[in-house]
């Protein structure tokens, strides 16, 4: 839910900033943001952010567990499990958006 209300804020800040800083028509820019915006563009979004919210999950449990004693133990357990999920989130991103398209959109 989070993630559609971001692309649903994010299309709106788009367009905010077109019509008025870039004087665009925002009956044109509606027109061609349904247009060239896809389902399968939103549904790989929203499928993106299940498996990114599944990582952190993993990884954040897994360094939590594992966690030296006290509070700098915990603190030291946080930003590898921040530093790790973001790597993962990275590399990972390149083969799902791969995987997605062969999937979602080039499957005719």
């Amino acid at each position: 839910l989070l993630t559609a209300e971001a692309i649903a804020i994010g299309m709106a800040a788009g367009m905010a900033v077109a019509v008025y800083l870039l004087g665009l028509d925002p009956v044109f820019l509606w027109t061609n943001m349904i247009f060239y915006t896809w389902s399968e563009d939103v549904l790989m979004g929203l499928i993106k952010a299940f498996i990114f919210a599944g990582i952190i999950g993993t990884v954040s449990c897994y360094k939590g567990m594992n966690c030296g004693q006290g509070a700098e133990g915990v603190g030291r357990a946080t930003t590898e499990a921040v530093v790790t999920s973001s790597i993962i989130i990275l590399i990972s991103n390149f083969f799902v958006t791969l995987i997605l398209n062969k999937i979602l959109i080039f499957s005719d």
